[in-house]
């Protein structure tokens, strides 16, 4: 009895640990601290929303993004484009369909914001049932395409309670917005901190389009011009 108690209880924490990726590494405030992120810059954000999620929401979920932002002298604002219904049920349709999104030169990035359909609900019943009477779904809960880091989505509704004690949105988009900046996944913000250094010194880069905020991808490509 106690070893079947062990399994479940570390299989529920591994699949939890799965769907709850909303860092990209402990922060390490000395070698942050240590580090000249140069003078404030913004970038902006063009926004597509699913209906449901309010203008109000966008703002909360960006005020909560630029807390973070602070850190590095950087500030994301918003712009709603419009709002839909989602192009397909997985996330992978989602980014296809960014993908194919012509960027105007008022957006910088794009974000898709995922909100929450009976499907949803009744897909996350299905693939992992029902713990202690509350849906916990495997799933992603966003992610941003690594061919430039300019397109990525999020999910910003939650039905789950399970979920919601360990992640929310606003974490979401933290962690998200990180790869929107060019950082990958480490165990340490080190690299990250580099990163975003190296992204802002390219405002200075003579090659880059003056209307684009740069990014550094994941592959180390420098992205100058803004993708087509």
């Amino acid at each position: 009895m106690f070893s079947q108690f062990k399994f479940f209880y570390g299989s529920f924490f591994f699949l939890l640990s799965l769907s709850t990726c909303t860092t990209v590494g402990f922060h390490q405030e000395k070698i942050r601290d240590s580090i000249n992120f140069g003078e404030p810059a913004s970038f902006r954000v063009c926004v597509i929303k699913e209906t449901g999620i309010l203008d109000q929401d966008v703002t909360t979920l960006f005020e909560s993004w630029n807390e973070e932002l602070k850190l590095y002298q950087l500030k994301a604002i918003p712009r709603i484009l419009f709002a839909t219904e989602r192009p397909g049920f997985y996330g992978t349709d989602i980014l296809e369909y960014m993908m194919n999104m012509r960027m105007s030169e008022e957006c910088d990035r794009l974000l898709y914001l995922k909100g929450r359909t009976w499907g949803d609900i009744v897909f996350e019943i299905v693939t992992l049932g029902i713990f202690v009477g509350v849906g916990l779904k495997l799933e992603l809960q966003g992610a941003v395409e690594g061919n430039s880091n300019t397109r990525g989505y999020i999910k910003a509704k939650y039905i789950s309670t399970i979920q919601l004690l360990f992640t929310s949105p606003n974490s979401t988009l933290v962690h998200e917005g990180y790869h929107l900046l060019g950082c990958g996944h480490q165990l340490f913000m080190k690299e990250c901190y580099e990163r975003i250094r190296d992204v802002k010194l390219l405002l200075t880069d003579p090659d880059r389009d003056p209307n684009f905020f740069p990014v550094i991808n994941s592959t180390g490509k420098k992205i100058l011009q803004r993708p087509n």
